[in-house]
């Protein structure tokens, strides 16, 4: 018992000190979610989707944002993780492309129990908006899985009428923790593969009562969800993880805006593989893109 009690602390102080350690990169750099502290009577995350899991779909998703806008995550996901890649053609060629990204999936509740959660569109978009935060497109999810530190297997659930209930995003999640009990993951680190991402896409301008989903990387870098926007706004299942990316984007060493980059035909492209994404939520501040020097 007692070399259980010291394993547990040795574990605990792992965490402390590595969230600590997360915590103060991301502070130098100024990429931390703009939340509360998470309140010291917060429920756990297996304990607040055991109490929301009767609750009708647009009763949950209310709750769920309301529990993240209180500041119920866990700490290690305040921290937004660098994503880089070199820019191989282009007016910025050699230039490095910088964005950052919640290192996994947005959860409810502690550094120790915690569940990540779906959400709908139109939740997500309240969401984005109260944070000053932006949904990937595809070409950034792939980024992110190109240059996450673990890498998880995509673990289906079987086919079931209750794919969108409480149970099945437990049941997922828990999953996804045994992976990960089994990997060199640490808290803070980026993490990928164990989800399908709800994207910002350019179909949504033709289909605006959609969801765009893509991804659930497979060991080969291939995706089992191609992007689709086949299910409506409304619709979340436990395979849909919500991973929210800072609206601001450097090139070399240039800060801009993602929605004025995805938003105009010269930038687009270094983050969106389908052209110009209309950004109907932002007035852009400037008129034009800064040209980058020959």
């Amino acid at each position: 018992m007692a070399a259980r009690t010291f394993l547990s602390f040795i574990l605990g102080l792992q965490l402390t000190l590595s969230t600590a350690a997360t915590a103060l990169t991301a502070k130098q750099s100024g990429r931390v979610l703009d939340l509360p502290p998470r309140p010291k009577t917060a429920l756990t995350g297996s304990a607040f989707l055991n109490k929301i899991k009767n609750l009708a779909p647009a009763k949950r998703e209310k709750a769920i944002v309301s529990e993240i806008l209180k500041g119920n995550i866990p700490n290690f996901q305040r921290f937004l993780y660098p994503v880089e890649r070199r820019l191989t053609s282009g007016p910025y060629r050699g230039q490095i492309l910088r964005f950052w990204a919640v290192p996994d999936y947005l959860a409810i509740g502690s550094d120790r129990d915690y569940v990540r959660v779906p959400l709908n569109m139109y939740s997500v978009k309240a969401l984005a908006q109260k944070l000053d935060l932006s949904l990937p497109t595809a070409k950034m999810v792939d980024d992110i899985y190109a240059q996450a530190k673990v890498k998880l297997k995509p673990v289906p659930l079987p086919a079931n009428k209750a794919i969108t209930s409480a149970g099945n995003i437990l049941k997922h999640n828990s999953l996804v923790q045994n992976q990960l009990s089994h990997s060199a993951w640490r808290p803070g680190i980026l993490l990928a593969g164990h989800k399908k991402d709800v994207v910002q896409s350019r179909r949504l301008t033709k289909k605006p009562g959609a969801i765009a989903i893509y991804g659930w990387h497979q060991k080969n870098a291939t995706p089992i969800q191609p992007l689709s926007t086949v299910h409506s706004a409304d619709y979340a299942d436990y395979s849909h993880g919500i991973r929210l990316v800072s609206n601001a984007v450097e090139i070399g060493t240039r800060t801009l805006d993602l929605r004025d980059v995805l938003s105009q035909s010269p930038t687009a492209s270094l983050l969106s593989d389908e052209g110009v994404i209309p950004q109907p939520y932002h007035i852009s501040t400037r008129s034009t893109m800064p040209v980058a020097a020959h």
